[in-house]
């Protein structure tokens, strides 16, 4: 207070000082101006005389003007002033910070001035520090000058430097001066860690596991995994999604599981199971073959055959396996086979044997069979002639005797008992005893008296046939010719066959031709129809058909289905379609599975152009993504992508987007040429994500050479607040 008041007394002081000096010097002023106007009206009064008296040579010489200001230094007017001179005097003025006193010029204390006037010397949180004819304005720590050189700006100590320590989860929170550091969302303070003062000016902070502390934040299906600063839904094993909606995945279609390929794979909600195929055994995920054959001969009647996953029972030769596959029954081969034996076969168990008739002996191939000669044993016991043949022989007699009862021996013809006496018809004896032969109608007698020979009658008279006349043994036939047949009144006369039979009164003249009556032009006196009645139809009359049952249209040439062909098919007969682009089924019905651009994200073509796509996708070809909220949810205006995953935009990363990843760009603006080195600033500016509008800071400092100020500004891009 003591200070304040000897201040006060000091300005007052200086005030009245220079209200004195003012006044001094405007009353000087004041006397210079009346000297010099008396100077003036002597010199005028002068110049009167003069003018009046030319001869009067006793006027005064005028004394030249001395520049007191050239006096010595400091000169008249002190130190920390500018003199000026004037015809006869001079005028002191102090420079700028500097009042007039008594004792000369005194300094201007700025700081004590503003204090008291109530002005502002510097700026709000500025500190004021007098110098000789001037002041200067200075900030605490933590602030910076402004660009006006009085005002204070605070420091934002979070974008120059790393003080909070991220890699320990800080985050820096800039303050009125300073700064401080806190933990960033998803981590908490582990005040334990910094017992002792370990930590100096930053946390250790411990990740949040919002698994274990907050309750049911997956449903369903989902599984809460934690991450570094918060955490995500996945999809229990078995399962697939985007951990807020799963669906199980089938692992047998997809192929994601160890079944053995000797195995089955059945697929069960969220899981699987594999079960080996008959025949093998294991746990499903390796199977090995079983040798059935290993125990009871795998119960076969004769040989048991393993193989990979079965086996076989085999029978001996000469058996055949029978129903039950695993029994043998034996195998007839006199009736299965038609070349086992020349003649005779008679079947034995898995085998059989050949044998042949009488007059034959069996081949040493044990099959074919040899015929005996048995005129080259004793004649074949012939009297006279012996001729062998296939299985047997003959003997023959001279004439006129004949072979006896035995065929064997010859002997003389005294009856018709013996072998008709000889005779090939009829045998009769004669007036003296002899035997006498004749023949039946249609033959005669030959120069033997014994046989009988055929009459050809179409030779001797024609038959009597009308067109042609046909012989055999002991008669004879009438035929005609082609395009005629038989009368039945009378078989030797001929008639015309017309074919297709003369209809609707029409009479048949010659071979297909028919007289037909007035209106029935066509074969066989039939009715015309253009174009002719298909599959069967009738022409009733002109143009005009009786189709049968499953055939329409002119001439019956369309065909009908029911039910109807569908999806493009067409029927071509009755009830039966022809499909196009690949349907299939008995009206075109089945759906052909062909895509011709491929299923995009994982779908898999079920039809025709058709994709049945998996979860997260739509569309025809799955090309679109089914967007659903992300949990927990994307930060920084990142969006959902599938399978609750975030897109995140230019200048953010992590599994949900939470960090900031801006660049810095550093760009000299303007720089002082007195500084002789100069040097850049950085920092890092927490912008948000996609920002659409420029903003630049500038980090202002001063050299003290020449007070050039020099700059460094930075440009980043920061979002709009005004939005």
């Amino acid at each position: 207070m003591m200070f304040l008041c000897r201040m006060s007394f000091r300005l007052l002081s200086v005030l009245l000082v220079l209200f004195v000096t003012e006044a001094l010097c405007a009353e000087r002023e004041n006397e210079v101006l009346k000297h010099s106007d008396s100077q003036d009206a002597t010199e005028q009064n002068e110049v009167t005389i003069a003018t009046g008296n030319l001869s009067d040579t006793s006027h005064k010489p005028l004394l030249p003007d001395v520049d007191e200001c050239l006096q010595g230094d400091p000169g008249p007017c002190g130190y920390h002033a500018n003199c000026t001179n004037t015809p006869g005097s001079f005028l002191c003025s102090c420079v700028h910070g500097y009042l007039m006193s008594a004792d000369g010029c005194e300094d201007v204390d700025e700081c004590v001035l503003a204090a008291v006037t109530g002005l502002q010397a510097c700026g709000s949180g500025a500190e004021c520090k007098n110098t000789p004819g001037s002041f200067t304005c200075s900030c605490p720590a933590g602030f910076v000058l402004a660009l006006d050189g009085h005002s204070c700006v605070d420091i934002d100590e979070c974008n120059f430097e790393e003080s909070c320590r991220r890699e320990l989860g800080n985050v820096c929170v800039n303050t009125e001066g300073s700064y401080t550091c806190v933990c960033q969302a998803g981590f908490r303070e582990d005040r334990a860690a910094c017992v002792g003062g370990l930590c100096r000016g930053f946390l250790i902070c411990e990740d949040v596991d919002e698994c274990v502390e907050e309750q049911r934040v997956c449903v369903g299906r989902g599984e809460c995994e934690n991450t570094l600063g918060s955490y995500r839904c996945v999809c229990q094993r078995g399962y697939r999604g985007n951990g807020t909606h799963c669906t199980d995945i089938n692992e047998c279609l997809t192929g994601d599981h160890g079944c053995d390929v000797n195995a089955r794979c059945g697929n069960v909600i969220g899981s699987y199971f594999c079960q080996c195929h008959q025949g093998y055994s294991g746990d499903g995920h390796s199977c090995y073959d079983v040798d059935e054959c290993a125990q009871d001969n795998g119960l076969c009647e004769h040989d048991c055959t393993n193989q990979p996953g079965t086996y076989s029972c085999r029978c001996n030769t000469g058996y055949t396996i029978t129903a039950d596959g695993h029994n043998c029954t034996d195998v007839d081969e006199c009736v299965s086979r038609n070349d086992t034996c020349e003649q005779t076969c008679r079947n034995t168990l898995g085998s059989f044997l050949c044998s042949c008739r009488r007059g034959y002996q069996l081949h040493i191939d044990g099959h074919s069979c040899v015929d005996i000669d048995e005129c080259k044993l004793q004649n074949g016991g012939c009297s006279h002639e012996c001729t062998n043949t296939a299985g047997g022989h003959t003997c023959h007699c001279p004439f006129p005797l004949l072979l006896d009862q035995r065929n064997s021996s010859c002997v003389n013809v005294t009856s018709c008992a013996l072998r008709n006496g000889g005779c090939d018809h009829i045998c009769s004896l004669g007036a003296e005893g002899g035997v006498h032969c004749s023949c039946r109608a249609g033959w005669e007698l030959s120069a033997d008296h014994r046989t009988c020979d055929d009459v050809d009658e179409c030779v001797s008279f024609s038959g009597g046939c009308e067109q042609v006349c046909v012989n055999h043994a002991g008669g004879f036939n009438c035929s005609c010719l082609s395009g005629f047949e038989s009368r039945k009144d009378d078989p030797t006369k001929c008639q015309p066959v017309c074919e297709p039979v003369c209809q609707n009164s029409g009479v048949c003249v010659a071979p297909n031709t028919c007289d037909c009556p007035a209106g029935y032009p066509g074969p066989g006196c039939s009715a015309m129809c253009s174009p002719p009645c298909a599959h069967g139809g009738s022409c009733m009359r002109w143009n005009v058909c009786l189709c049968p049952p499953g055939w329409t249209g002119d001439g019956c040439h369309t065909a009908l289905c029911s039910p109807p062909c569908v999806n493009g098919g067409r029927c071509v007969d009755i009830n039966t379609c022809s499909c196009a682009d690949g349907w299939t089924g008995a009206r075109c019905q089945i759906e052909p599975v062909r895509c011709v651009s491929a299923c995009k994200n994982g779908g898999v073509c079920v039809g025709l152009n058709r994709c049945q796509c998996v979860d997260g996708f739509s569309g025809n070809l799955c090309e679109t993504a089914v967007t659903t909220p992300c949990v927990p949810p994307c930060q920084h205006g990142a969006a959902c992508g599938p399978l609750n995953t975030c897109v995140c935009p230019t200048g953010t990363s992590g599994i949900r987007c939470e960090k900031l990843t801006c660049p810095v760009v550093t760009t000299v603006v303007s720089m002082a040429r007195a500084v002789r080195k100069g040097f850049r600033e950085s920092y890092v500016d927490r912008c948000g994500p996609l920002g659409v509008q420029l903003c630049t800071k500038y980090r202002i400092n001063q050299a003290r050479v020449y007070l050039q100020a020099y700059r460094v500004g930075y440009k980043i891009q920061c979002p709009d607040k005004t939005r």
